[in-house]
């Protein structure tokens, strides 16, 4: 599972509870405060406050989810960030 943080992009090993009465893994990980880039077969989550970070960046400074991103890439990997995924 890739997750998003504001600390930068994360590839981590993530194994959904597969218990007989356990909620779909999309709704598992909005019970562990990440946002699920899809419904069907989540590989990409978002934490909240990376969220809240964007929509607050977006609202007060017009930063655009590209921009974003790229700042992004370049927190996680400062010297290589076109490397990131």
């Amino acid at each position: 599972l890739t997750v998003v943080d504001i600390s930068g992009i994360h590839i981590t090993a993530i194994c959904p509870c597969k218990c007989p009465q356990q909620s779909p893994f999309r709704a598992q990980l909005l019970q562990i405060g990440l946002y699920p880039a899809t419904q069907k077969s989540p590989r990409t989550a978002f934490t909240f406050q990376l969220l809240e970070s964007f929509r607050l960046m977006n609202l007060e400074c017009k930063v655009t989810a590209m921009s974003f991103y790229k700042y992004l890439r370049r927190v996680t990997d400062p010297i290589l960030p076109h490397a990131t995924p």
